[in-house]
């Protein structure tokens, strides 16, 4: 199988849950260097919030460990299970530590942002009478195609 399906399915599978488990179901066995993988992915992303697939990706990537598994058993890593439901929010260490607000109205949304009622309505622009002016745009967009499949 080509690696960088075995590494998005992987990735996917730690995103997902209890990080042994999950990988264990999508490669179809328990291989003796998951275990020490899913510590690594551990320490490299606790303390933070929930990585995204394509940091995960990196991280399997320039995991040691991971490359030396594939050089060793690379035509044996299959994927069994492919998980396909989409990542749960779970609470992590790093958001414990936040406050947020009680925003119950536009005003309070304004004064939680240090602006006026109306600036935020200016802001906002909800009729769409400043989208010819292009002085008036709050921010620039521009559409990327994708690199390859693998983030899909």
């Amino acid at each position: 199988m080509a690696t960088a399906a075995v590494i998005s399915a992987l990735a996917r599978s730690l995103l997902a849950g209890e990080l042994e488990v999950e990988a264990t179901r999508t490669l179809g066995q328990n291989w003796r260097w998951l275990g020490p993988l899913a510590e690594r992915y551990v320490t490299a992303f606790t303390g933070y919030t929930r990585p995204r697939h394509r940091d995960v990706v990196q991280f399997l990537r320039k995991d040691r460990g991971f490359r030396k598994a594939l050089k060793k058993f690379g035509s044996q890593i299959t994927v069994a299970n492919w998980i396909a439901e989409p990542q749960r929010m779970r609470p992590v260490a790093a958001a414990a530590r936040w406050e947020p607000p009680a925003i119950e109205s536009v005003g309070d949304l304004a004064t939680w942002l240090s602006v006026s009622v109306s600036e935020l309505e200016w802001f906002a622009d909800l009729k769409h009478l400043n989208r010819r002016a292009p002085k008036l745009q709050h921010y620039h967009y521009r559409i990327l195609p994708k690199r390859s499949a693998e983030f899909a």
